[in-house]
């Protein structure tokens, strides 16, 4: 029996930014789920979650208070936060928060497929 696909929890309130991602995730053998908020996506179903990708700016819930969310749930899928470039004291905050990664906005392209990948080969890994 060929084992479920991983989901990859996209976060984003920019319709644009989430189709970005999603066409660069789908490179991996992944399933991805977007949601326009943290609030959204608390809402679903988030079993098989194999990676959460979500903006630090997000109407309502941050991103930072979705990860302290999460991790208060004892929910712990890896977490990678998109920021704006200036924004030191947010990744700060995100990696002290227990994110795996702070990710800026304008590098996604050349970081998030590769830093997914690890992540997901990593969890593999620890498996089996």
């Amino acid at each position: 029996m060929a084992s479920a696909r991983p989901i990859v929890a996209v976060i984003e309130a920019n319709a644009t930014d989430r189709h970005t991602l999603r066409s660069l995730l789908s490179s991996l053998d992944v399933d991805v789920q977007d949601f326009d908020s943290a609030e959204s996506y608390l809402a679903s179903d988030g079993d098989g979650l194999g990676c959460v990708i979500t903006d630090v700016s997000l109407p309502g819930m941050s991103g930072i208070e979705l990860l302290r969310r999460l991790r208060a749930m004892r929910i712990c899928p890896p977490v990678i936060l998109l920021g704006e470039e200036a924004d030191v004291k947010a990744a700060v905050t995100a990696m002290r928060e227990g994110a795996v990664d702070f990710i800026e906005k304008p590098h996604i392209d050349l970081a998030i497929v590769r830093r997914v990948a690890y992540l997901l080969d990593h969890a593999q890994g620890l498996r089996h």
